[in-house]
């Protein structure tokens, strides 16, 4: 809807702000570049809404240099909070074995009580308990960790694939292993005779 180097860069400005490289200034004027190059008046609106945020973002900035937000724009929390729930609606509760992370250490008592909380994505109900028991340990002591970091970085390659619509054989010769890993209907079934 805009200009795609003005996208990029307005990116690589939040980037920059969030690893303090960037001052907020410089992460606005990004913004408003990119805002000025959109054409369509509705989504210009929609741009707008990062402006909105300025003094917030003042605020934030503020508490980053000062180690008061580390972890919110750190994906590591909602895509673990994610995948227990998914497991353990199968699973029930069960014991998780995690690498060594400072993150998920840091917010291991926000994820065991993260049911309190109101859904903001279902009015009305609290999120859903986080059902497994947290445990870290190192993978040079635990094989099965080792298969998990496998798994993992062959299931990124093949989804690489499939997501820029190419790669080496390799990528590909991993889909019938890795496809039975993800969970059903996140990926669609490939049409008979396409690459996907």
């Amino acid at each position: 809807m805009g200009d795609a180097d003005a996208y990029d860069r307005m990116l690589q400005a939040f980037v920059n702000w969030v690893r303090q490289k960037a001052t907020t200034d410089e992460l606005y004027a990004a913004i408003a570049a990119f805002k000025a190059s959109v054409q369509s008046q509705p989504f210009a609106e929609w741009v707008e809404v990062l402006e909105y945020g300025r003094l917030v973002a003042d605020e934030t900035a503020t508490e980053i240099a000062s180690q008061g937000h580390r972890d919110e724009l750190d994906p590591a929390i909602p895509s673990l909070y994610c995948l227990a729930t998914t497991f353990g609606q199968t699973l029930g509760k069960f014991r998780l074995v995690h690498d060594a992370s400072k993150v998920v250490d840091r917010n291991a008592t926000r994820l065991h009580t993260v049911h309190f909380l109101p859904d903001p994505a279902r009015p009305g109900e609290f999120m859903s308990p986080f059902m497994g028991a947290i445990e870290f340990a190192d993978s040079k002591d635990h094989p099965q960790l080792q298969v998990a970091d496998w798994a993992a970085g062959a299931t990124r390659q093949w989804a690489q694939w499939m997501a820029g619509g190419g790669g080496d054989q390799f990528s590909r010769d991993l889909e019938p292993v890795a496809r039975p890993w993800l969970i059903d209907g996140i990926w669609p079934a490939p049409v008979e005779g396409s690459e996907t």
